[in-house]
């Protein structure tokens, strides 16, 4: 009977064993297909990114009818960047996730160029804009602040008076005056409030900026198609290729600045999404991580524009929490100094009562 028993239990405990491995296997087969891995959620993750951190601001600019605090740099930054990113698969491919990640943000910063253009505020139209020094006006003042005596003339035969005024002292300064300059032009060509050269990108005309994206994005996508396919010339695509590729990230390196300068004018960070920078901070650290540890061969000029592009992204930061936590606080109390003087007067009141209640 005790045999029997035993047979019986062994058999009733495989038929569970049997019936819980059935169970699971249909579990898997039902519910966790083969493809859903981790692998396929992290690259759909990375390569549709764009779409959650650009769309919110595509309808934040739709539900509040304006653009103000959004710079249109950004589109273009991000659709010069894509595009360049996109060729430079054509002659050295990559990660797939990446190129899809390029062409989705191509998509959607097309998506939000149009709707930022539709409600774009009149301050931002290009007459409305500050007019910036020329490079040769500032390069006249810096010649007459180190040369007084010999007038800046190109055509000028006469060279003897300013050989003999030559010192190492004015050199010197000379120069650093040159490249603080050209940082200065520099810096400015980013800074939206200002007018450009030919107004690029502050075209009042929103035609003028489809035409540029089409003939750009042609004629980048024909020279690489006849540089890599056509006459494959391996050596010379391949030079090409690590121009595209360092000109996508250096262009890519500047996102921020715009952005910088708007919040810097405005003193607020009203239309600008939150989401958008912590995009910005993921894709830096995600970007470093892979020429750090999953790129071979990586240039190290590659790894500088990810970390200059970081460093502005962390400024940023630092001014979204200052103009959206601190500086409101501190212009009221600007702008109400009676409010605070009581304030403060109420507060030394309760400190003299308290010393007082100690002393008694």
């Amino acid at each position: 009977m005790e045999i029997a028993k035993r047979i019986v239990e062994a058999a009733a405990e495989a038929a569970s064993d049997d019936a819980s491995e059935g169970y699971f296997s249909k579990i898997d087969q039902f519910y966790i297909p083969e493809w859903l891995t981790m692998q396929f959620v992290a690259n759909n993750l990375i390569s549709f990114t764009p779409l959650f951190s650009y769309g919110t601001t595509v309808l934040a600019i739709h539900k509040s009818q304006t653009s103000l605090g959004f710079s249109l740099d950004i589109c273009a930054t991000m659709l010069i960047a894509s595009i360049l990113r996109v060729s430079y698969y054509l002659i050295t491919p990559y990660e797939i996730t990446l190129l899809r990640q390029s062409i989705v943000m191509i998509l959607i910063q097309l998506i939000l160029l149009k709707v930022a253009l539709n409600y774009r505020p009149e301050d931002a139209k290009y007459e409305n804009l500050e007019p910036v020094e020329t490079l040769s006006e500032l390069l006249q003042d810096v010649w007459e602040q180190y040369f007084p005596a010999n007038p800046f003339d190109v055509y000028s035969t006469d060279w003897k008076p300013l050989l003999k005024s030559l010192s190492w002292k004015n050199l010197l300064g000379f120069g650093y005056k040159i490249v603080l300059v050209c940082v200065y032009k520099f810096l400015k060509f980013f800074d939206p409030s200002f007018k450009r050269f030919k107004g690029f990108w502050q075209w009042n005309d929103d035609l003028m900026y489809w035409k540029f994206l089409l003939v750009f994005g042609s004629l980048q996508f024909f020279i690489t198609l006849i540089i890599s396919k056509v006459f494959n010339w391996e050596s010379f695509s391949q030079w090409i290729g690590s121009l595209i590729g360092s000109l996508g990230l250096f262009i890519e390196s500047l996102l921020p600045l715009p952005q910088i300068s708007i919040f810097y004018k405005l003193k607020s960070v009203q239309g600008f999404k939150l989401i958008i920078l912590v995009s910005w901070l993921c894709g830096d650290i995600l970007k470093i991580s892979y020429l750090v540890f999953g790129a071979s061969n990586i240039s190290v000029i590659f790894l500088c524009f990810g970390l200059f592009q970081m460093s502005l992204d962390i400024y940023i930061a630092c001014q979204y929490i200052y103009y959206k936590y601190y500086y409101p606080s501190l212009r009221h109390d600007e702008e109400n100094p009676e409010i605070m003087s009581s304030k403060e007067e109420l507060e030394l009141r309760d400190l003299s009562s308290l010393q007082k209640e100690m002393i008694l």
